[in-house]
């Protein structure tokens, strides 16, 4: 009777383990590379940073149109003038300015307008310079968010390994566990010397670090995952597995890369400022008008306003020539000279590198595909051979020890096997990312 209560507590207990394993398990935060990688997006200060200065850029933009519309300028003056010689004199004008030898106060109301007729095209090289900024901007924010994706992608793969690793891990420290606990039973028995002793602790303590290693380097990729998306994860989080996209026709155009056109409108905008400060150097031809009202007395200043009501109207054409401003642009011609020159640069570098990338990456992707059809053929082989020794422990033709040792080394072929596995899908995605980035208008 004794014997059959254990076995009842036995089934008992082991059905209450496995309900509280399950309903852990259900307790578990799923998460997918789609879901992260849009919170990401979203959480992003840097893509929210590029939206505004884009948006500041057009702002630029619209600003520049109003150097092609006419200016208007409405001005008053009302002052007190004093001939320290106590004369009347004639009344001077010079331009805008009115100048008499009187003593009185005069009132001045007047409304002009400007119109740039001729520049040399200097406002449309100004106006060009602020559309490639906009294109630029908007370009910039397109990198980074193919650079965030890229982000992401890494540290959730990492991650995903990881967590695979651990859990085979796990497996991995009980089976050593047992064998140490055997080691033991031997070495009492006689069968066993202290050596395999000692050996086998050593190699148990050895896979509980690396348990505890893996563990906190699946802690950091969480965090890494939360800084990018702003949400917090436990250490028990179920990964989704990645998708495997087909590439069979694959096509990166590298200078439809928006880090490759970022530089290209950077550099395009370069050169209409080039070019609008060297339209600088030549005159500016404008048309200008005046409307004026005036009125002055001798006495009192409210009967200077009074007397406001005489007028006159110009009209006429001004040629403004620049000289030594001339002197002065040949320094800004030179450094957005200097600045294009940069800008080459630059985009020489990236392009070099994004084609470096993507020939690794085509090396890379068919390394790993032999690779991981190695890995494939080693579990399987593992798997029939864990198998024939199944059969055989349960005949007693094989010792516990062997059974274990080889399952140990099937769990570690999986491990190898899952990482290739999600090395291959990083790799894939990772070269889609690269791909979808190059295709927009």
């Amino acid at each position: 009777m004794s014997n059959l209560k254990k076995i009842v507590f036995s089934l008992i207990l082991g059905l209450f383990i496995t309900a509280l394993a399950g309903t852990t398990k259900s307790y578990c935060e799923n998460i997918s590379l789609v879901i992260l990688e849009q919170a990401a997006i979203k959480h992003s200060p840097n893509l929210n940073k590029f939206e505004i200065e884009t948006k500041l850029q057009q702002e630029r933009l619209e600003d520049q149109q109003y150097d092609f519309y006419p200016t208007l300028r409405a001005q008053g003056n009302s002052e007190y003038s004093c001939d320290l010689s106590n004369g009347w004199g004639s009344v001077v004008s010079v331009g805008d300015i009115v100048q008499s030898t009187g003593t009185k106060y005069q009132n001045s109301f007047s409304l002009r307008a400007n119109y740039v007729l001729y520049d040399f095209g200097t406002r449309f090289q100004k106006e060009l310079a602020s559309k490639k900024a906009v294109l630029a901007s908007k370009s910039i924010k397109q990198a980074e968010e193919l650079k965030l994706r890229l982000s992401v992608l890494k540290a959730y793969s990492i991650a995903m390994s990881l967590s695979r690793e651990i859990e085979n891990l796990a497996t991995i420290v009980n089976y050593s566990q047992e064998l140490t606990e055997l080691t033991d039973r031997l070495l009492k028995a006689g069968k066993k010397g202290p050596i395999d002793t000692s050996r086998q602790f050593v190699e148990l303590k050895r896979r509980e670090n690396k348990l505890s290693l893996r563990e906190f380097e699946l802690s950091k990729k969480l965090e890494e995952l939360s800084f990018y998306t702003g949400k917090q994860f436990q250490n028990d989080v179920q990964f989704s597995e990645l998708p495997r996209p087909d590439l069979s026709n694959f096509l990166f155009n590298i200078e439809k890369h928006p880090g490759v056109e970022r530089y290209q409108y950077e550099l395009s905008s370069q050169q209409a400022k080039t070019a609008a400060s060297q339209g600088e150097y030549f005159p500016k031809v404008s048309l200008y008008s005046s409307y004026l009202m005036y009125g002055s007395d001798t006495k009192d200043v409210m009967d200077s306003y009074a007397d406001v009501s005489e007028s006159n109207f110009t009209v006429g054409v001004s040629l403004v020539i620049p000289i030594s401003d001339a002197l002065r642009n040949r320094h800004k011609v030179r450094q957005s000279e200097l600045m294009e020159r940069k800008i080459r640069s630059e985009k020489r570098t990236l392009q070099e590198q994004l084609q470096t990338e993507f020939n690794i990456s085509q090396r890379q992707y068919k390394y790993l595909l032999n690779n991981q059809k190695q890995k494939c053929t080693m579990v399987d082989i593992l798997q029939n051979e864990l198998a024939m020794l199944s059969r055989l422990k349960k005949a007693k033709e094989i010792d516990t020890e062997t059974a274990i040792t080889r399952s140990i080394a099937l769990l570690e072929q999986e491990t190898a096997l899952n990482q290739s596995i999600i090395e291959l899908s990083h790799e894939l995605l990772r070269l889609q990312y690269q791909m979808e980035a190059t295709r927009h208008e």
